[in-house]
């Protein structure tokens, strides 16, 4: 019988490249790893959102409610995801295994994904970016392709650093 993952598995497995079949183990593994995140990112958001409430009420500017954004995303996005790819990587559940034949297509599906990501990350920057500078302004757009360039050869350099060639 096939295992049927749920979308949020299958979100994981993209996002953080879980590869290959998920045994009992590693997928307890990875629902720990998933729980550590969650509950670091739910005990920041606690801890920030009080301390927003018992600030005075001048100190809350719009620029202080954009930057206070700002970081939660960066402690979301940031810091909760590199702390589980780091513990995926770990526990090297993100590495592939391909045959001499098989290398070209993983490093071809590496590239791909590399490029998924800095797309995403840089739609992410643009979206973030743009209402304060302008849609159209040289900072927005040249940022942008920045991030886009940062993102896709950084996933893909890492993505390629975990293909483990077999014979």
């Amino acid at each position: 019988m096939k295992n049927k993952e749920g979308i949020l598995m299958k979100i994981m497995r993209y996002s953080f490249s879980i590869r290959g079949v998920l045994d009992e183990h590693n997928l307890q593994v990875v629902n720990r790893i998933a729980t550590n995140g969650f509950m670091y990112l739910w005990i920041y958001t606690a801890v920030a959102n009080i301390v927003m409430l018992f600030l005075p009420e001048a100190m809350i500017t719009h620029s202080f409610t954009i930057g206070f954004v700002f970081i939660n995303i960066l402690v979301g996005f940031g810091g909760v995801s590199m702390y589980m790819s780091h513990q995926i990587s770990k526990m090297k559940l993100n590495y592939q295994e391909v045959s001499k034949d098989e290398y070209p297509n993983a490093v071809r599906r590496a590239y791909r994904h590399g490029a998924w990501w800095g797309l995403l990350y840089g739609i992410y920057v643009y979206l973030i970016t743009a209402p304060f500078n302008g849609f159209a302004s040289w900072f927005t757009i040249g940022l942008t392709l920045f991030i886009i360039i940062v993102s896709w050869t950084s996933d893909t350099q890492r993505e390629i650093g975990h293909i483990v060639k077999i014979h």
